[in-house]
């Protein structure tokens, strides 16, 4: 590419950062209240262990959710004074973004600039910028113990991810329906590290969270909420029932976890492995109970990986559909909170449940370019 095209491209990647900058304080809100709750867990633990799931942030109801290891790893920044931890969250959060998108497509620097900078604006993104979520860095770790053939020790990451978070453990099964056996020993001894860490730090929270709070996804709010994005909140809005999905929610996240395993198979068999990790991901968002919009951060590797497929007269417009569905987030365009949702109409139904929707058909598009260039019969999967 000669100067004035470089010139071009850097001219543009500041005229995005440009945008993002102007427009992200406008929708960036929450004061990073989740990670006022990552730190209440670390102080807890500090000073009562055993208060772990009883104690409540200040001025809220929000109580802390997560596996007794993460709350070890949010010591450090409740030892921080919050300007500090805010800024230095926030920055790891910036570079888990950027990593994603490294690891999801090549880019030279203007355009990684752009897209980083772009990308700050999707919904996704902002809430867990917002809220000092963890997801971008969780997104961050998966992706490169999956996609990174280097490193000696695959699936390890993948096992310290489930130990913060326990979605992560649908990865597991990735590992072995692809039968990478030495990842998924690393990944299995890695989350068994975690727990059992947690036993010896704290052994009453662990006992009780492993065995009555890891079933009770109450804990975490209405599970009726917009923000919700799974099959069982789906459900919930669409019959009324706050109890959950009931016997119909079990058969679709059994039919959504084998299907999507045999997807990311085959996936994984014809060397698109960035698709086959990013439908594992979509697994778990699909069939957690509770998939908060924030939770969504694999839109990125999943619309790279849409894009990777399309053929390319249609790759501009699928790139601005999939992207733009969550950037102007239409789930938050009905009505919502004190249940409110449980009123929609058929139209506010498929506004309210856009994510899921979209991501469904992002899947089919995958299925089906395999269609066009089937496996090759006896191939082998790579080793792990």
């Amino acid at each position: 590419m000669g100067k004035r095209g470089t010139t071009g491209l850097w001219a543009a990647a500041i005229g995005v950062c440009i945008i993002a900058s102007i427009v992200l304080p406008m929708l960036w809100q929450h004061s990073l209240v989740d990670l006022k709750v990552y730190r209440l867990g670390g102080s807890t633990l500090l000073h009562d262990p055993s208060r772990l799931y009883d104690v409540q942030l200040a001025g809220t109801v929000l109580p802390f959710t997560y596996p007794p290891f993460a709350a070890i790893l949010m010591v450090p920044f409740a030892l921080l004074p919050w300007p500090v931890a805010a800024v230095v969250w926030t920055l790891g959060t910036v570079l888990s973004l950027v990593a994603i998108w490294r690891l999801s497509v090549p880019l030279s620097s203007a355009l990684l600039l752009a897209v980083v900078a772009g990308s700050l604006l999707l919904e996704p993104v902002r809430e867990t910028l917002g809220f000092g979520q963890i997801n971008l860095m969780l997104c961050a770790l998966i992706l490169y113990d999956v996609l990174d053939r280097t490193h000696h020790r695959r699936g390890l990451w993948i096992g310290v991810a489930a130990g913060i978070k326990l979605t992560p453990l649908v990865f597991l099964a990735f590992l072995a329906v692809t039968r990478q056996w030495r990842a998924l020993a690393h990944a299995s001894a890695g989350f068994l590290a975690t727990v059992v860490l947690g036993f010896l730090i704290a052994p009453h929270a662990s006992r009780q969270y492993w065995t009555s709070l890891i079933s009770d996804p109450t804990r975490t709010g209405g599970l009726a909420f917009a923000s919700n994005q799974s099959w069982n909140a789906f459900l919930i809005r669409l019959t009324g029932d706050l109890d959950g999905g009931g016997p119909l929610w079990y058969v679709l996240v059994l039919l959504t976890g084998l299907g999507g395993l045999w997807l990311c198979r085959v996936l994984w068999l014809r060397d698109q492995r960035l698709a086959a990790v990013s439908i594992c991901g979509l697994i778990g968002l699909l069939c957690s109970p509770v998939s908060w919009s924030h939770h969504w951060v694999w839109v990125i590797p999943l619309g790279v990986a849409l894009l990777q497929v399309v053929v390319p007269r249609w790759r501009v417009l699928a790139g601005l559909a999939w992207f733009g569905v969550f950037t102007i987030s239409p789930i938050w365009w009905p009505p919502d909170h004190d249940n409110r949702e449980l009123g929609w109409s058929a139209g506010e139904q498929v506004l309210g449940n856009a994510y899921l929707i979209a991501a469904l058909a992002v899947a089919g598009v995958l299925a089906r370019s395999l269609l066009r260039a089937p496996v090759t019969s006896g191939r082998k999967l790579p080793a792990a």
